[in-house]
């Protein structure tokens, strides 16, 4: 199993730090919430002789997958692709739909939906073209639905034959997502996760194993395990400190270890 941790937790004042992280764990950067050159200085000392792997999270603030004009939306998601190849990236992770509110009448959102997964098409040929894997995480913004529900995630990657998928778990459970159906129907396609926890309500990042989280994180290392045991599991908390990633990174291991099939 491979891990990596999200830079959430570290806001630009501390990104220096990620360079203390545990070797074996690689990074994930939101990569608008610093510089380039920010970025590029940081990960220049914090990649250096680490076992884990490098993967951005695409812009996302003002790059709206459904909304953005889409010459400025293409515009916007090549930016990082540089720094992806300079630190060997490993996938590039996109969402699903965008931060504004969606629309509540169906008609409209099955014409929102048909223009997004054109739009993620489009932008996962540029990504085989310029050597970028692509990895498209489903999202909840608190919407009544997200745009993508599970079947419609799933049909997504049949739609866009080249993409692979990221299944945000925190996400998944405030939609009403089958963590364990979609690992289960995605299989190898799925490479990559972001690992954190709610209270069912609100996306609030916690940690794996909160006290009021609801994610069955038994049921998810089982599906882990049966069907994509090569994925990445990016822990993309909130807040937490550096020694939070390796004593959770244990605990993966550990459920992953002892889980027993056909729980």
């Amino acid at each position: 199993m491979k891990y990596s941790a999200s830079s959430l937790s570290f806001p630009q004042g501390s990104v220096k730090r990620l360079k203390n992280l545990d070797k074996r764990i690689g990074i994930e950067i939101f990569y608008e919430f610093a510089s380039e050159d920010m970025w590029n200085h940081v990960l220049e000392e914090a990649m250096v002789d680490r076992e884990g792997e490098f993967s951005i999270h695409s812009p996302m603030f003002y790059a709206d997958v459904c909304y953005s004009e889409e010459k400025e939306l293409i515009r916007e998601l090549v930016a990082p692709f540089k720094m992806y190849h300079r630190f060997n990236g490993q996938f590039y992770v996109l969402h699903s739909q965008g931060e504004r509110n969606l629309p509540s009448d169906e008609k409209e959102r099955t014409e929102l939906r048909k223009k997004v997964t054109e739009r993620i098409k489009l932008f996962s040929e540029i990504c085989e073209f310029e050597g970028v894997t692509l990895a498209v995480e489903n999202l909840y913004k608190g919407t009544p639905e997200p745009l993508f529900n599970q079947e419609e995630y799933i049909h997504l990657f049949e739609e866009v034959p080249k993409a692979k998928a990221l299944i945000d778990v925190g996400h998944a459970v405030l939609g009403h997502y089958d963590i364990y159906e979609v690992q289960k129907a995605l299989k190898e396609r799925l490479i990559g996760y972001h690992v954190h926890d709610n209270d069912g309500t609100r996306d609030f990042h916690w940690r794996m194993g909160a006290e009021n989280g609801v994610v069955d994180w038994d049921r998810f290392c089982l599906g882990v395990k049966q069907y994509t045991p090569d994925a990445t599991l990016v822990m993309e908390y909130a807040r937490a400190k550096l020694e939070d990633y390796t004593e959770d990174m244990e605990k993966f291991e550990g459920k992953l270890a002892n889980i027993k099939e056909g729980l």
